[in-house]
């Protein structure tokens, strides 16, 4: 007929082109989303990464301090042939029960980071729980060295001491010198590990900003609007421009 003429090609996929564009905006916030979800999955890698870390820490020093708790327990039993020094003996017996009872709280305290610790991060319901774990067990780490290190000079104290009740003068002073020495060269391989092993700033795997407590929101609108006041996700689109 006359007048009519063939639909022009462009007219026919204009309605596949317009569905196309509605859904641009809703792709691009998904990708978003996606890279956003990414960057928190890699941060909560480094957040595993530390509690491991942590774990193998109380693991080494509660190792430890149960095989010097042992000793310090042998030592109370041991008897004492010679008791015309009462103030040596109290000094023992002080020194020893100081390095049993600090030997066994590292090991008491240590387990119970060891067993609670990693469920706590784990079966928490957002990432603040991990964070709130790794922050527990780094500040009981810091207390436990001290601990640590307060039960050690303890048992060499009672270690020196006891000789001085079982020996004679001359064979206590020979075993007094090389404890000594001993000691001395510990304390300066310790400061040279600690100084090159040990940075002066420790540098945390915390995210402070942007954080997400629900990815689902981060899809935003259909428009790809994300509504930070209606969906409390606490991130916003633009966010790698300020990492």
């Amino acid at each position: 007929p006359v007048g009519l003429q063939p639909p022009l090609p462009g007219r026919a996929r204009a309605p596949e082109e317009a569905c196309a564009a509605d859904r641009a905006p809703a792709m691009l916030q998904a990708n978003k989303a996606n890279v956003i979800t990414s960057f928190h999955r890699d941060a909560l890698d480094v957040r595993k990464m530390e509690l491991d870390y942590y774990m193998m820490v109380f693991d080494k020093l509660s190792t430890i301090s149960s095989t010097l708790a042992g000793f310090a327990s042998s030592a109370l039993m041991v008897g004492i042939p010679r008791r015309d020094d009462p103030y040596l003996v109290t000094l023992v017996m002080l020194s020893t029960g100081s390095a049993l009872g600090a030997h066994l709280l590292v090991v008491i305290i240590a387990t119970m980071c060891i067993m609670w610790g990693p469920g706590y991060a784990l079966r928490g319901e957002d990432k603040d729980y991990v964070d709130r774990a790794v922050f527990v067990l780094d500040t009981t780490k810091n207390s436990m060295e001290k601990f640590f290190i307060f039960g050690l000079i303890c048992y060499f104290a009672s270690s020196i001491l006891v000789v001085w009740l079982l020996f004679d003068h001359s064979g206590s002073v020979t075993i007094t010198v090389v404890f000594c020495v001993l000691l001395l060269w510990l304390y300066c391989k310790s400061r040279r590990i600690h100084s090159v092993l040990v940075p002066n700033k420790m540098v945390s795997g915390q995210i402070h900003h942007n954080g997400i407590k629900n990815v689902g929101h981060l899809m935003g609108d259909p428009t790809g609007t994300l509504n930070l006041d209606q969906s409390n996700a606490f991130a916003s689109t633009n966010f790698a421009s300020r990492i």
